[in-house]
């Protein structure tokens, strides 16, 4: 089982959601907010990518269930720092947004990479946020890959949440196209 950035995003968001990505069920590409997301994400620090590095990394987290395999695209990281820099649309949803980081600066310091923090930007807001990752977020991180593990496992999809709180996911039609 692979456990990516995505799916420790999604832990925080949406366990269906989590449960039907990891499944290969893809609504992603349907959405006009993720399509903006990823024009900010690509367009609001074009300078970037000249200091920076994309880095690939992996490392095998043993949990209760055994090993896993964890991995991530980083899109930006300056290796001379230690800072991962993540950029967001909104800050609607900052739990995730920190853990998906947190989840990189785990993923480092697994691999004996300097990884001293996260800065995640938030360029719609003019806003920044400082993510550290001290032992207690490592034992968060840990738990999270745990449970993601369970509800990859789970036979059938988790019920969906308050519709209330779906209107902008991606897998809003695919979750309520019964709904009348």
């Amino acid at each position: 089982m692979n456990i990516n950035a995505t799916l420790i995003n999604y832990l925080h968001l949406c366990h269906r959601k989590l449960w039907l990505h990891a499944h290969a069920i893809r609504m992603e590409h349907t959405s006009d907010i993720v399509a903006e997301g990823k024009l900010i994400g690509e367009t609001s620090y074009p300078q970037r990518a000249d200091k920076n590095q994309e880095l690939e990394v992996s490392a095998e987290v043993f949990t209760d269930k055994g090993f896993v395999t964890c991995t991530a695209k980083i899109d930006f990281f300056d290796a001379i720092r230690g800072v991962v820099y993540e950029t967001k649309k909104s800050a609607a949803k900052e739990l995730a947004h920190v853990a998906q980081v947190q989840f990189y600066l785990y993923l480092l310091r697994k691999n004996n990479i300097t990884a001293n923090y996260g800065q995640i930007e938030y360029p719609k807001l003019r806003q920044t946020e400082r993510v550290e990752l001290s032992e207690e977020g490592e034992a968060k991180i840990e738990k999270s890959i745990l449970q993601t593990t369970e509800i990859i496992s789970l036979e059938s999809c988790p019920p969906t949440l308050p519709k209330s709180k779906c209107s902008k996911c991606s897998y809003f039609d695919f979750c309520w196209s019964t709904e009348e």
